[in-house]
């Protein structure tokens, strides 16, 4: 009875384990597995008991062409096999993901014991990669939501400041040149006042898109608030600073914005102001718009520049 009472406890381990919906698998001293549940099997792409009498490289490579198999970076199948004997070789606990060619996660859990037996364990992890790739998402989403103008998709005023803070300081460290456009529509009020504001969301919405396709990648562009747009140009003099001020009033006084069988014309307004002449982002800002408030008072659809 005491002989037989050892191997009853050990069909009934062995059957939980098969019946378990996570993989277990045992590789002996040789490295060749002698236990494997369907779960085992099913997370290296195999068939249940098909993978028994396998060594571990050749499970991998054998698992690496199917197409439920282990995915290897880039397709180097051969980097992956070393990468995962080298690590077998350290005793103890290890874990790691692997992703699957069909798209599917496991957990892989590693113990190696001091007489050379490895066990595996692997748990399908696939909807809690679905669910941290949705959360991932979501934040950048959500991110972007507040750093973005709901109405014409540039920079809000409160990201538009902080990049323009991170600009100014790279600007004054390195001694780069750094322009600032502060630009406003001519009149806004009156399209709002004659159209309605629908038009006037339009009209918000066609400089920006206007504006935004003359500018070079790397110029900050945002709306400040209402009709307030500012653009930030690195490393603009005050001469690369006016040709863009010229080419934003030209391109902007060619718009027509149809609203309800109605065309709107429109102009703008900008000021320029440069780094060298400011201490800190703040008076560069208002340096700007000053130099805007003096083209409105000198007749609007102009730019004019600090000094």
């Amino acid at each position: 009875m005491q002989e037989q009472y050892p191997a009853q406890i050990t069909d009934m381990i062995i059957e939980s384990l098969q019946a378990s919906n996570d993989g277990v698998g045992v590789f002996n001293q040789d490295d060749v597995l002698v236990f494997c549940n369907a779960p085992m099997a099913s997370a290296f792409g195999f068939a249940s008991g098909d993978a028994l009498g396998l060594t571990f490289e050749q499970m991998l490579r054998v698992s690496a062409a199917s197409k439920n198999g282990v995915k290897a970076d880039h397709g180097d199948v051969d980097a992956m096999v070393e990468r995962a004997l080298a690590a077998r070789l350290k005793r103890g606990f290890s874990s790691f993901d692997s992703d699957h060619t069909n798209g599917n996660w496991t957990h892989v859990s590693r113990l190696r014991t001091d007489n050379d037996y490895v066990f595996v364990y692997t748990s399908d992890i696939t909807a809690l990669k679905k669910t941290e790739s949705e959360l991932k998402d979501a934040l950048r989403y959500m991110q972007k939501l507040a750093a973005t103008d709901s109405l014409t998709g540039l920079s809000n005023r409160r990201h538009f400041l902080d990049a323009a803070q991170a600009e100014f300081s790279r600007s004054k460290r390195y001694e780069h040149n750094l322009s600032i456009l502060a630009l406003d529509i001519d009149h806004f009020k009156n399209v709002n006042d004659t159209y309605g504001h629908q038009a006037g969301d339009k009209v918000l919405e066609a400089i920006s898109q206007c504006c935004s396709d003359l500018l070079r990648t790397g110029d900050i562009f945002g709306r400040l608030g209402g009709e307030e747009f500012s653009i930030l140009l690195p490393n603009a003099d005050s001469e690369s600073a006016k040709v863009t001020a010229q080419r934003v009033l030209d391109a902007v006084a060619a718009l027509e914005v149809n609203y309800e069988d109605q065309v709107i014309h429109f102009t703008t307004s900008i000021g320029i102001a440069q780094v060298q002449q400011c201490e800190d982002l703040p008076e560069l800002m208002k340096h700007s718009d000053e130099a805007l408030y003096q083209a409105k008072h000198n007749g609007r659809n102009r730019f004019e520049v600090w000094h």
